[in-house]
């Protein structure tokens, strides 16, 4: 934080200044949070920067609000806009909401009446296997290429004459058995690259490269023109850029039980603290007001939460920030607090080296595999009656190759395995059309791309979220195929 000279009582705010330049700024994930960043519009060029370096760059060139420079007056200023009150927050009363940013949730803004369909979006960063946790078990040329990792059919739960499930996923067994799971090989995106950071977004962005925003804030947009803190949570670390659009902005907090007025003292000190912010935001009215009191609603409805869904559950989470993750979904979603979407992450997918065996337990995939499974298997057994009017979809930047490398890993590939479940999916099916391993079958050694995972994702929209005439606005430049039928 910048302060002026002493007499002026100006403050300027630098830290998260970036993001109140959505124009020329969007913030990307990368699966090593070591390397996330944002990239920065600089007079007509593209430019990776880190989040300091955007907030440098853009408290130099453009003149930020500040806090003097908002008019108290009735109706409130009209040069405000939401997410500049956000970042104004981030550095003040929103700070004391929470007491620490990771995991991170991130609520997009204030909700009327949110559905009763809900969507839970899992991105498996890094690059998921599919060939490891749905395998081909009459495909000798996949045993060739991957002659020490390869997951022999005696490791795996039959799903039909041709694929078979990793034992390690079996948690996910009776979600198939229930018809409940559909299962689509050769899904991904026409325009992978084989880059963790550019593929990530792509897959999110769901459209040509020109539209800077997520299929899920689309879907959000052009559904209701209802806006809602709930109506998309993302559950992580990192910005999902999935959600992202103009006219949802988000609020980050740590937990449902973190989201609270944090300050030292007891309840009378907490009691004096919300006062004063009363004091400070109650009077300046338009966006100023609304957005201070749209996060005042979120603490209370989330304090509601805490009362009705304490933080246990029987469901048999996995120990993991996955499991955490599913488990703070299913309490929101349980609670009714208007939530269409849920996006979460499971990471650590990138194993270019010591992939492992199915037949150890401790090894990498296997370890992972069963955190996936695990979760979800828990997640479904806690929503209980809300399973019905759910829907999961996974995906992942890309695939990886077929032939393992020298280090019994696998490097970056091209087609990938989907997961579809819930309630209402039409489950107990594997799709998409995956050819004989052979090289010549291949895409540059990759599993080859049969199927626009977008097709999946335009099914679940317009038959399950109820958005079937906006469905060209939610994926521009795409065009619906032959329907798999999954919901």
């Amino acid at each position: 934080m910048e302060r002026s000279e002493p007499g002026t009582r100006k403050t300027r705010f630098t830290q998260g200044a970036s993001l109140m330049r959505e124009d020329i700024v969007t913030p990307m994930h990368h699966h090593d949070e070591a390397q996330d960043a944002l990239l920065v519009d600089v007079d007509g060029q593209t430019k990776h920067m880190t989040g300091c370096q955007a907030d440098d760059y853009v408290t130099e060139k453009y003149d930020l609000p500040e806090l003097t420079e908002v008019d108290h007056v009735d109706g409130g200023p009209t040069n405000v806009k939401r997410r500049h009150i956000l970042a104004g927050a981030a550095a003040g009363f929103g700070a004391l909401l929470t007491t620490t940013s990771v995991p991170r949730y991130s609520f997009a803004a204030p909700s009327g009446d949110g559905g009763s369909e809900l969507l839970v979006c899992v991105f498996m960063r890094g690059g998921f296997d599919g060939l490891s946790a749905v395998v081909p078990l009459n495909d000798p040329a996949y045993y060739a290429a991957r002659s020490t990792i390869a997951v022999r059919a005696e490791q795996t739960m039959p799903l039909d004459s041709t694929w078979g499930l990793n034992s390690h996923m079996k948690s996910l067994k009776p979600i198939w058995d229930a018809g409940e799971m559909a299962i689509i090989q050769g899904s991904g995106s026409p325009d992978v690259s084989r880059s963790h950071f550019t593929d990530q977004v792509t897959v999110e962005r769901a459209a040509p490269a020109s539209v800077r925003s997520g299929w899920l804030g689309r879907h959000l947009q052009t559904k209701s023109t209802n806006t809602g803190t709930f109506r998309g949570v993302a559950i992580g670390t990192s910005t999902v850029f999935s959600l992202t659009t103009n006219n949802l902005d988000t609020l980050a907090v740590s937990s449902i039980d973190e989201f609270d007025l944090r300050v030292w003292g007891g309840d009378d000190m907490k009691s004096r603290v919300r006062r004063a912010l009363d004091e400070m935001y109650g009077g300046a009215g338009g966006e100023v007001q609304r957005c201070a009191q749209s996060a005042f609603n979120a603490a209370s409805t989330l304090q509601q939460v805490r009362s009705s869904y304490p933080q246990t559950s029987s469901a048999g989470y996995p120990d993991s920030d996955w499991g955490r993750g599913l488990a703070e979904i299913a309490r929101m979603a349980k609670a009714g607090v208007g939530m269409e979407v849920a996006c979460i992450d499971i990471g650590d997918w990138d194993m270019h080296s010591g992939l492992g065996q199915a037949a150890d337990e401790q090894a990498w995939f296997s370890r992972r595999a069963r955190d996936f499974a695990d979760g979800l298997a828990a997640f479904r057994k806690d929503l209980g009656d809300k399973w019905e009017t759910t829907t999961i979809v996974t995906m992942s930047e890309f695939g990886r190759r077929v032939a393992e490398n020298g280090s019994g890993g696998l490097d970056h590939g091209q087609g990938n395995t989907m997961f579809v479940m819930g309630g209402g999916v039409k489950g107990g099916r594997v799709l998409g059309t995956v050819p004989s391993l052979v090289e010549s079958n291949l895409s540059l050694g990759d599993v080859p791309i049969t199927l626009d995972y977008r097709q999946a994702l335009s099914e679940i929209v317009s038959n399950r979220l109820g958005n079937k005439a906006s469905v060209g606005e939610v994926f521009p430049g795409f065009t619906p195929g032959t329907p798999l039928g999954i919901v």
